[in-house]
């Protein structure tokens, strides 16, 4: 039975359903593949799109979503950023990824010399021998942090450093309650505000506000949890659900410096992790991180007693040789970047 490809330049020109059937039915798919997360980037960041979309009878069975981001004065093909992607099929899968590959090269022209793919699961390793034959190589630049939920509170705890213990012991002895606060206008920029706050701190560049706004797309998938001592918010976290993964993910960060004497991150994380458990999700995921045991955050997270997990990324250069002008550059950049 023939595939058919198709470009997709915008997620609107798919149905919602269909689309979202792929990534529900796929081992491999995850939040950051559905519609919604799709038309949040899409329509937030003002990235160009350039999924492809393979079907059979006209019946979509495998999708590879795209994004052109800019890679200093050149572009990339990179599936997913902000999020993770990389190929999922749920038929056909050896024909199915032939043809999405084939897809991705046929969509890399112009000032695009690149293309990516940041993987969330480990499970993307099934396909790492025919992406080499393709020639992309692998890499690590970062890892995600996660919790087995099955283990219970008391176990979770038990294994936490203690310093971390002891942040929740004392950020207890004040009068405090964790709120879910609706997905509002007022709520988002306010979250937005000591979001920036704390990009600035750890000199990372912030996603645009209007992203945040689109969130809302994925209706039941966000939650904002804020820490409240004597009625005033001390620190915001944002979550998403991955329901495909059965994960609840910490996304982002509006917990700035002035609310650490409140114990806003491990009281906030005590909360978040209860209330996963109680949803039914098998794991509680902190999210990423440079893979160094020496980096701050890196520490921070691993003190809650999570296990690191590689986070898996391919890569080619469009042409091939220009991954090694890339990775060169990389290179000098960790050597001579801090001078």
């Amino acid at each position: 039975m023939s595939l058919e490809v198709e470009h997709i330049d915008s997620i609107d020109a798919v149905n919602r359903n269909q689309w979202n059937n792929i990534v529900e039915q796929s081992e491999l798919g995850c939040v950051f593949h559905r519609y919604e997360w799709l038309r949040a980037v899409e329509a937030g960041t003002g990235r160009e799109p350039r999924h492809v979309l393979v079907s059979k009878k006209g019946n979509p069975i495998a999708v590879l979503p795209n994004f052109v981001t800019e890679l200093g004065p050149v572009d990339q093909l990179k599936s997913i950023e902000p999020g993770y992607g990389g190929p999922i099929a749920m038929a056909n899968e050896e024909r199915a990824l032939e043809l999405l590959l084939d897809g991705v090269a046929d969509r890399c022209d112009g000032r695009v010399l690149f293309n990516q793919f940041r993987t969330y699961n480990q499970g993307y390793v099934r396909y790492h021998n025919a992406l080499r034959e393709r020639g992309y190589d692998v890499a690590v630049h970062s890892c995600r942090f996660t919790l087995d939920l099955s283990r219970g509170w008391d176990a979770i705890l038990e294994d936490m450093h203690g310093e971390r213990r002891r942040g929740i012991r004392r950020g207890r002895e004040n009068e405090f309650e964790v709120v879910e606060e609706p997905l509002t206008a007022g709520v988002l920029s306010d979250f937005y505000d000591d979001y920036t706050k704390v990009m600035d701190r750890v000199e990372m560049d912030a996603l645009p506000y209007s992203f945040l706004a689109e969130l809302e797309r994925l209706e039941d998938r966000i939650t904002i949890f804020s820490l409240r001592v004597d009625g005033a918010r001390r620190g915001m976290y944002l979550y998403v659900s991955d329901d495909e993964q059965s994960s609840v993910q910490h996304l982002y960060t509006a917990v700035t410096a002035d609310h650490f004497e409140y114990h806003a991150p491990e009281l906030l994380h005590e909360h978040a992790i209860k209330w996963a458990m109680d949803q039914g999700y098998e794991t509680y995921d902190l999210r990423g991180s440079t893979p160094d045991f020496r980096n701050g955050v890196f520490s921070f997270k691993e003190y809650f007693g999570a296990q690191p997990i590689p986070l898996l990324l391919w890569e080619r250069g469009r042409p091939a040789p220009a991954l090694s002008a890339l990775n060169l550059g990389r290179t000098l950049s960790r050597r001579f970047g801090s001078s």
